[in-house]
């Protein structure tokens, strides 16, 4: 299969990449955690923070701060136990147990895995794996290695002012053994939802965090010791103090190295970086035995590598802004509607999103919502993904959100485009659009006539692939993940729960909005809405 069909399939055919038949091998399954063997490891403190308001860090942070950070980005935070089958006799009843973290994941099978380098003065420098499991930094590799990641992210970040750096790799098999090929899809978009996280907690605890998308990929996994082909860094996190607790006047040398700097540098390549480390051979495991090749899977992979920092300047393509076309002949909604609605919610606890977060299925009920909630609620998302990477202005308004309404007050029911810019409700189709999203549902775990929003976001029909290549398909997803993220967060803190879907038609919703025209299509499908606790045991892991 052509690599250009295969992402084809991964958005419009999904039956293609994931078979109906597909048995999955569950006495098989991996651990949802990477666990190192013999390394000297730091445990991290119990007293996680139980609120992160007013939760500042000031100079160099703490053990139990750092500990706090991992904990809630991505610790195991509960378990959750269900019984599934029980609604008639003659059913055949089954127990489910999961480890849950704050964060959404496809099948809560949590792919991904988390190291840092850190300059610490309590913790050697170096670099860590964060232990999901034991909530402890495993130290792979001691050194300053700080040239060494400017020179991967090809000199256009400056780590001098940074206390860490973060890397989010993917584990391919952690997903893949459920979802054979559709796992491409998945693990960008979970990678997106975990730099959500990072970026959210950057922010309350003030702190200054950049993704970097963009890098050297042999270079960055031989630094941790990680099997191209097996796992793979996929983001880059720099975490900085701010100029405020650092005492300087100036950002400018915190986040970025200007674009001159950069390109006086020569290009550097993976293997030079490479050949100038000494290799790790580390023991680890991961919990499965009988692991499936997946030869499309690792050809993609590969196509998305940058081998020399030249990859990272392109020629610029231009890229329609959303709704330039659709301004004219279609219906608006009634007069202020340009005009944002004072937030008088009150501010969020992030740590209560984090450890009450859930994603309701058959858990939404009816209710209505005020024109002035949706609009708080739109302004909330979009403001959260105004965040620093490394892909350039012309990059930042690739994403928006469109939403079907339902009986939304001051609202007529209809599809709408969410404008990035000026938070601008644009009604694109008339009437109420549950029947034909419904319709269009693979699976019956949501019941979208329950829901009075049902959210989608939006991006290029051609997943960025004429500016990086290969690459830019993950990319796309996980910016998409980072969308999604701010989306729940912001339904959240409105009181409201959603539930991410990638089992939906998504030529028909492209449809609804007129996305084909705009060579725009839908991403993911989230119903957001009122809902009723799920009645499971279910227990924290807190402390």
């Amino acid at each position: 299969m052509k690599l250009a069909t295969f992402l084809h399939d991964l958005h419009f055919a999904t039956e293609k990449v994931r078979p109906p038949d597909l048995e999955v091998n569950w006495d098989d399954a991996p651990l949802p955690y990477k666990l190192y063997k013999g390394l000297p490891a730091v445990t991290l403190p119990g007293e996680v923070a139980l609120s992160l308001i007013g939760e500042q860090i000031t100079g160099e942070p703490s053990l139990v701060q750092l500990g706090s950070m991992l904990y809630y980005a991505y610790g195991l935070t509960k378990v959750s136990q269900m019984t599934f089958g029980q609604g008639a006799p003659e059913e055949e009843s089954f127990f489910v147990q999961s480890y849950r973290r704050a964060i959404p994941s496809g099948g809560a099978l949590y792919p991904n895995e988390v190291y840092l380098y850190l300059k610490l003065s309590y913790l050697r420098q170096g670099i860590y794996h964060y232990d999901v499991a034991h909530h402890r930094l495993v130290l792979l590799r001691e050194g300053d290695f700080a040239d060494y990641v400017t020179s991967s992210l090809g000199q256009r970040f400056a780590l001098r002012d940074c206390f860490g750096v973060v890397f989010v790799s993917t584990y391919f098999w952690k997903n893949a053994f459920k979802y054979d090929l559709f796992s491409y899809r998945l693990q960008g978009l979970d990678t997106g939802v975990l730099l959500g996280q990072w970026l959210a907690l950057a922010d309350k605890y003030g702190i200054q965090a950049s993704v970097h998308y963009l890098f050297l990929d042999r270079a960055v996994n031989g630094l941790l010791g990680l099997d191209g082909n097996e796992e793979s860094v996929y983001a880059i996190l720099p975490l900085a103090l701010s100029p405020q607790q650092t005492g300087e006047t100036t950002a400018a040398s915190v986040l970025t190295l200007t674009e001159s700097s950069a390109d006086a540098q020569e290009p550097v390549s993976a293997e030079q970086l490479v050949q100038s480390l000494q290799p790790l051979s580390h023991r680890h495991q991961i919990g499965s035995n009988a692991r499936k090749d997946y030869p499309l899977l690792r050809q993609m992979h590969q196509a998305a590598l940058y081998e020399s920092t030249d990859c990272f300047v392109r020629e610029t393509v231009s890229e329609r802004p959303f709704g330039a076309e659709k301004d004219s002949g279609k219906l608006r909604g009634k007069p202020g509607e340009t005009e944002a609605a004072k937030d008088r919610l009150p501010a969020l606890d992030f740590a209560e999103f984090c450890r009450s977060r859930i994603s309701p299925e058959l858990d939404f009920v009816a209710g209505k919502l005020t024109r002035e909630e949706l609009e708080t609620l739109v302004r909330r998302a979009y403001t959260a993904l105004h965040y620093q990477h490394d892909l350039g202005h012309e990059n930042n308004g690739c994403l928006a959100y469109c939403v079907c309404l339902h009986q939304v007050d001051e609202m007529e029911d209809g599809a709408y485009f969410c404008d990035p810019a000026s938070g601008l409700l644009t009604q694109r189709r008339h009437g109420d659009q549950r029947a034909e999203l419904q319709a269009g549902m693979t699976l019956d775990n949501v019941s979208l006539y329950q829901v009075p929003l049902c959210f989608h976001i939006a991006g290029e029909s051609s997943h960025l692939l004429e500016r990086w290549g290969y690459r830019g398909y993950r990319i796309q997803q996980m910016q998409a993940g980072i969308a999604l993220h701010a989306l729940l967060l912001a339904a959240f803190s409105c009181g409201l729960g959603g539930h991410p879907l990638l089992g939906y038609d998504v030529a028909s919703s492209d449809e609804i909005y007129g996305l084909p025209q705009e060579s725009k299509t839908c991403l993911i499908q989230v119903p957001v809405g009122f809902y009723r606790q799920r009645a499971r045991l279910q227990g924290s892991l807190h402390g």
